[in-house]
């Protein structure tokens, strides 16, 4: 047999510890020892056992059953363990801006398609409308008929209107005002050359917390009237049914 160095008798070895290997070395060299046959690496196997699968890849050795042996342990038919189902993350909740935001579209939607909506789509609407005002309504805020109001317009569709009596003030279109309140006659009306006036008094507004940036739920939180009688009365006020 042709003789091997140091180097390739280590690596026919492998996993020996060194003292043995230099003895066995020694023994070699004497003639007294013969050198292992090289054998083809072991793979890896696996044994099925009941519903799992057993995974078992020898050590340095090569042999099976030995306590250098690398096992793991499955369910058959499944490769990583598996993940949990990801919770459903909470809805984030709104800001005030967009309560108000969503107030605003809810109610125009609702004004101009009500023909969509049958009775149960529209009290759902209304509801929503509701819940949204209260959310985004100032503290304490409560309107009486006899309130004092001032309204602003200026160049642009939108408008501020002053409840002069609580200190609240709400940004209305001209359009809402138009629609509900265009021929009440307590309130005082400005017209404005420019914006400059109503958006410097509503961040004034908004400094305080008194600052609504929707319209008014008309016949609570406007009671200003809105017929003939209404005004002639003055006791009366709208969304008194």
């Amino acid at each position: 047999m042709t003789e091997v160095t140091y180097n390739q008798f280590r690596s026919l070895h492998k996993g020996t510890p060194q003292i043995k290997i230099s003895k066995l070395w020694k023994k070699y060299k004497d003639g007294k020892y013969k050198l292992p046959k090289k054998s083809t690496p072991a793979e890896e196997i696996t044994v099925p056992v009941g519903v799992v699968e057993v995974n078992i890849k020898p050590g340095v050795d090569e042999s099976y059953g030995t306590e250098d042996d690398k096992v793991v342990i499955r369910k058959v038919g499944t490769v990583e363990k598996a993940t949990k189902k990801p919770k459903k993350a909470k809805k984030a909740e709104l800001s005030p801006m967009d309560k108000c935001t969503e107030y605003e579209r809810l109610s125009n939607t609702l004004s101009r398609f009500s023909f969509k909506f049958n009775e149960t789509e529209t009290k759902k609407v209304l509801d929503r409308i509701s819940e949204l005002a209260k959310d985004t309504r100032p503290e304490g805020y409560v309107c009486e008929p006899t309130d004092s109001w001032k309204l602003w317009l200026g160049p642009t569709e939108n408008c501020l209107l002053i409840n002069t009596t609580r200190g609240v003030a709400f940004k209305v279109s001209r359009g809402w005002w138009q629609k509900h309140y265009q021929t009440t006659i307590y309130v005082d009306r400005e017209l404005l050359n420019n914006t400059q006036l109503i958006d410097d008094t509503a961040k004034a507004f908004a400094l305080t917390g008194k600052y609504l940036p929707r319209s008014p739920v008309v016949g609570v939180e406007c009671k200003l009237p809105q017929t003939v009688k209404d005004i002639q009365m003055r006791g009366g006020f709208a969304g008194d049914r």
